[in-house]
Order: C-alpha cells, then sequence, then structure tokens
C-alpha cells in the first residue's frame, strides 16, 4: 500500500510538472502570435470579455496621465544579479476614448535602495501623455498585497480586487505592462516561457522515481517468495 501511495503521488508530481511546462509553452506561442499582430484600439481593449487572457500580450496605445499619488512597488524583482522593484502606477485614460478607466500601469524596473525600509523614488510624467503597452495578468500567485501593514505602496503581489479596496478606486481587472513611451523605466520581465526545460526535467524525475518504486516493490516481493 505504501509504494501504491508513492507511486500515485510521484506520478501526479509529474502529471503537474508537465502541465507547467505546456502552459508556459503555450504562453510563449501566445505572446510570440502577439508580437506579429496589430495592435488593439483602447474601444476594443475596453469592450473585451476577460482582456486579460483574450486579450493577454496584445499591443495597445493609450492617451492619459498618471495619477502622482498611486505609485506601489512590487517587490523581490530581480534584474540581472541586482534587487529592484516592478513599478506600477495608476494611469487615467483620456475621456476621448469613452468614459475614463483606471489601468494599473507596469512601467518596468527599479532599482531597490541599499536600506530595504525605504522605498526608491520615481518621477510622474507631467500632463497627458501617450503610451506603449501590453495588456497582461496581474504579476499574482497568492492573495495579499501589502508586504506590511505600514505602507500600501509596497506590494509583495498584485491583487486588483484587494488594491481596489484599499485605494477606493475601480481597477480594470489586468495590467499593462509598458513598453514605450514616457514613464517606461525599461523592462526586467522574464519571458513567460523561461525555465520550461526545467519543469519537464522535474516531471521525468518524478516518473523516475515512481518507476524505481515499482521495480523495487517487485524485487522485495519476489525475495519474499525464494525465501519461503
Amino acid at each position: 500500500m505504501l509504494a501504491l501511495a508513492f507511486v500515485a503521488v510521484t506520478i501526479r508530481l509529474g502529471n503537474w510538472q508537465g502541465d507547467r511546462a505546456a502552459y508556459k509553452q503555450s504562453q510563449q506561442a501566445q505572446l510570440d502570435a502577439a508580437i506579429n499582430s496589430a495592435a488593439i484600439t483602447p474601444r476594443v481593449l475596453f469592450s473585451a470579455e476577460q482582456p486579460a487572457t483574450a486579450l493577454r500580450y496584445r499591443k495597445v496605445s493609450l492617451a492619459g496621465r498618471f495619477v502622482d499619488d498611486k505609485l506601489f512597488f512590487v517587490d523581490n524583482r530581480i534584474h540581472e544579479g541586482k534587487a529592484g522593484y516592478a513599478l506600477l502606477q495608476l494611469f487615467r485614460t483620456s475621456n476621448e476614448t469613452g468614459p475614463t478607466r483606471n489601468v494599473l500601469v507596469d512601467r518596468g524596473w527599479v532599482l531597490a535602495p541599499p536600506d530595504h525600509a525605504k522605498l526608491p523614488t520615481a518621477d510622474t510624467p507631467a500632463g497627458e501623455v501617450q503610451i506603449s503597452a501590453q495588456v497582461n495578468q496581474p504579476p499574482s500567485r497568492n492573495p495579499g498585497t501589502l508586504a506590511n501593514g505600514n505602507s500600501i505602496n509596497r506590494l509583495n503581489y498584485v491583487n486588483i480586487d484587494e488594491l481596489s479596496k484599499q485605494i477606493g478606486l475601480s481597477l480594470e481587472p489586468y495590467i499593462l505592462e509598458q513598453v514605450g513611451g514616457p514613464g517606461f523605466t525599461g523592462a526586467a520581465r522574464a519571458a513567460p516561457g523561461a525555465n520550461f526545460e526545467k519543469n519537464i526535467a522535474y516531471q521525468v524525475q518524478w516518473y523516475a522515481f515512481a518507476a524505481l518504486a515499482i521495480i523495487i516493490f517487485f524485487v522485495l516481493s519476489f525475495r519474499k517468495q525464494d525465501v519461503a
């Protein structure tokens, strides 16, 4: 029974790693296709159902203003071996495309100060600007947003619903990763298909453990029969 349970668990873990690899490859294919596609219009973005998935990685150009006091720093972003933050800021779209929308824009990467208790400084582009960005899902795998209770500006993860409640504004259910225009600090974003080979290696490893457990089970079973 113990051997069967071990085999079931290791096969399940192997399947999970295979699913992770397949998901990363599918997202990379979606990104590659989006790069070769024409940019969407703001009207298409704002009228789409579930734009974070249906329009993921598609390019869009938006006019609007960055809101100066709605600046957020997502912790634990490493770039070229240096610790830093993803710089997120509220962007209020121009009413020329219809009702104004509050969109969370990932402006790029900023270096962390030597003192982790302090946040980096970042300038906000003045006035109405035009930015280029790609649609993406929030970089969140766990619930919660605040890194600590002392500063809403320092985030561990991005949860759109929770952040909307914290700032008292309705946010669009996606983020825009800026790729050009005023305020862009330079990107440090891993490709969605990065390291899928590692998941495949782990998958093979878990399957190997399962196979080894089966072999050991049969070897020990035959040995017991020989002794009898």
